[in-house]
């Protein structure tokens, strides 16, 4: 199944209106690759890899979330998710490590 997502730009205007919620998040290039795929509280997370956060990535440029009620349904998600992007592309997005 081919997913679609909205795309936000990476800045700190358009990251201050998102949810301190659990979920699952995307950051991706310029060209909207994904690079890395996150869960936790959106909002933290993404305040932390902003390029004056302590974390930060400096080639993204755009972001993608969704919202989950609890941590372990973002956890089912998030597994969902880097599943998904490695059986389609072969391997782990860019930033995420493959698990041992």
């Amino acid at each position: 199944m081919l997913m679609e997502f909205t795309y936000y730009p990476y800045n700190n205007k358009f990251v201050d209106k998102v949810e301190e919620r659990w979920g699952v998040y995307r950051l991706a290039s310029s060209s909207k690759r994904i690079l890395f795929i996150g869960r936790g509280n959106i909002k933290k997370h993404l305040l932390k890899h902003l390029p004056d956060g302590p974390s930060p990535a400096a080639d993204v440029a755009f972001f993608s979330i969704e919202y989950y009620e609890t941590g372990e349904e973002a956890a089912t998600a998030w597994k969902e998710a880097l599943e998904e992007y490695e059986s389609k592309f072969g391997s782990p997005p860019l930033y995420n490590k493959k698990e041992e």
